[in-house]
């Protein structure tokens, strides 16, 4: 496993030192004018606090904002597998499976890594008056009523509210989308094997695009995608009457589509000489 967690270390540090992590914070501060601030602000209106939570869960759960954050991941994992002057080199040092293994190692700690930043980013922004608590605060409940100033598509489904507490969605969430972040890496890292980087860019962001679509017009088709099975919302009725997929069966999927795809990723590998893989300038 050192060696594994070595070609982790080796592919964080070349990535990390790039200029598109910045992507991130441009990100960030379109999420929160979008989908953050106006919860702020309805939340002093009726002078009660947000959770501490539920910024990066309103980020997350919510379509329009948790989509985003797939195309994120798109954006910041385009160069993978990294191979820069010296990367071939690591590669044939330490074998093909185990530098494979040491690329799946990388993209789960990128997922980790951003949604951690993304929660301490978010917290931060309501760190002044708010409350950390298993429970729905009362700005966000009051989200769904009529009197509310924050528009419909911006508010959390009720599903969510009523489905599942803050604390529970947050590790569902985590979970999700790092595999979710996973399909969308073993997809760009297969096509980067066989010189073909941009064409997994756009088939990537196709996907997403598609299961938003899907989404929206509520059609049974969205659940082939992997976007639905990521987001909470969708998953149930909004008042406990009715299950459209429940949440173990996205689990399933994701376990199905992923063990497909790390075979296929894997006999790529295993074939591939390396000499057609565009070097990155890091």
């Amino acid at each position: 496993m050192k060696k594994q967690l070595t070609v982790c270390r080796y592919s964080f540090f070349a990535w990390i030192s790039s200029t598109k992590v910045m992507v991130f914070l441009l990100y960030f501060i379109a999420v929160y004018q979008l989908f953050i601030k106006p919860y702020i602000e309805f939340s002093r209106q009726i002078n009660s606090p947000l959770g501490t939570l539920e910024p990066f869960l309103i980020m997350t759960s919510m379509p329009y904002a948790a989509s985003l954050f797939p195309l994120l991941t798109v954006i910041l994992l385009g160069d993978i597998p990294i191979i820069d002057a010296s990367g071939k080199f690591v590669v044939f040092r330490m074998g093909k499976t185990k530098w494979f293994v040491g690329q799946m190692l990388f993209i789960v700690c990128v997922s980790a890594l951003l949604q951690i930043f993304l929660l301490l980013f978010s917290a931060c922004t309501v760190n002044v008056d708010s409350f950390f608590k298993n429970g729905w605060s009362l700005p966000v409940r009051y989200a769904l009523s009529k009197e509310s100033n924050i528009l419909d598509v911006f508010a959390l489904d009720g599903a969510i509210i009523n489905q599942v507490r803050p604390f529970e969605l947050v590790s569902i969430t985590f979970t999700m989308d790092i595999l979710h972040t996973l399909v969308i890496g073993l997809v760009q890292y297969s096509f980067a094997l066989t010189g073909k980087r941009v064409l997994g860019i756009l088939i990537n962001i196709a996907m997403i695009g598609t299961g938003f679509c899907l989404w929206y017009v509520n059609t049974p088709f969205k659940w082939a995608l992997p976007l639905s099975h990521a987001m909470y919302t969708g998953h149930y009725d909004r008042f406990y009457n009715k299950t459209y997929c429940g949440i173990g069966l996205s689990y399933l999927y994701f376990f199905v589509l992923l063990m497909l795809l790390f075979f296929g990723a894997y006999r790529l590998t295993k074939k591939s000489s390396f000499h057609n893989i565009e070097v990155v300038d890091q």
